[in-house]
């Protein structure tokens, strides 16, 4: 698949099937992460500020990571709704994406159930503070790999809030306070049907470009 094909077919993958993708996919898939741009300027060499973790379905790890996220959603979920009990006014801004983390925090995100891999991406702290860029580079660059092989893909956002979890860093190896973290499912979707999404790009941009002068 050529890039501009992968670009506009990248869709979110919401249910996978129970083909495994094979290990030399995953490889493929970190490894683009891994040649993604990072924050240089924190002095801080790329073998010591990317840390990528690749957990398996159906292994304790894998259940362990998946509990823990869950029970940061069921926390976040209910601090959310009593700061919009308490403020009815931020129910506007916030009443859509609080009534979705209700939802996972009752029946959990059923993909974690059923995705073959979860990878997650630790990214080190320093200063200036690029590792949430960072981190959006490898996912991209993960994420477009994975079209391009056929492959579902799913960013997990939750993973973020889980970076301060000790349970959770103690599960990675990780100390607190160093690393943030982002992560992604990945497998076969159930749905392979692609589509190129259809954008008018005048839309989106504008010139600003005044007369040239010579």
């Amino acid at each position: 698949m050529i890039l501009e094909q992968a670009i506009k077919t990248r869709k979110s993958t919401r249910s996978f099937s129970g083909e495994i993708p094979s290990t030399d996919m995953i490889m493929k898939i970190v490894e683009s992460g891994v040649y993604a741009p990072y924050g240089g300027a924190t002095g801080i060499p790329l073998t010591e500020i990317r840390k990528i973790f690749i957990l398996r379905q159906h292994t304790a790890e894998m259940t362990q990571a998946t509990e823990l996220i869950h029970q940061q959603i069921r926390k976040n979920s209910k601090r959310i709704n009593t700061l919009i009990t308490i403020l009815p006014f931020m129910k506007k801004k916030m009443g859509v994406f609080a009534n979705r983390l209700k939802g996972f925090s009752q029946s959990g995100i059923l993909s974690l159930k059923n995705a073959p891999y979860l990878i997650i991406i630790a990214e080190k702290k320093g200063f200036p503070p690029v590792e949430k860029q960072s981190m959006a580079h490898a996912l991209e660059n993960m994420w477009l790999t994975a079209t391009s092989l056929g492959l579902g893909f799913q960013l997990i956002s939750a993973i973020g809030t889980v970076s301060n979890n000790d349970k959770f860093l103690k599960l990675l190896g990780l100390n607190k306070g160093e690393y943030a973290l982002e992560g992604c499912l990945v497998g076969y979707s159930k749905n392979s049907t692609t589509k190129d999404k259809e954008y008018h790009i005048k839309d989106f941009v504008t010139w600003l470009d005044s007369e040239i002068k010579e």
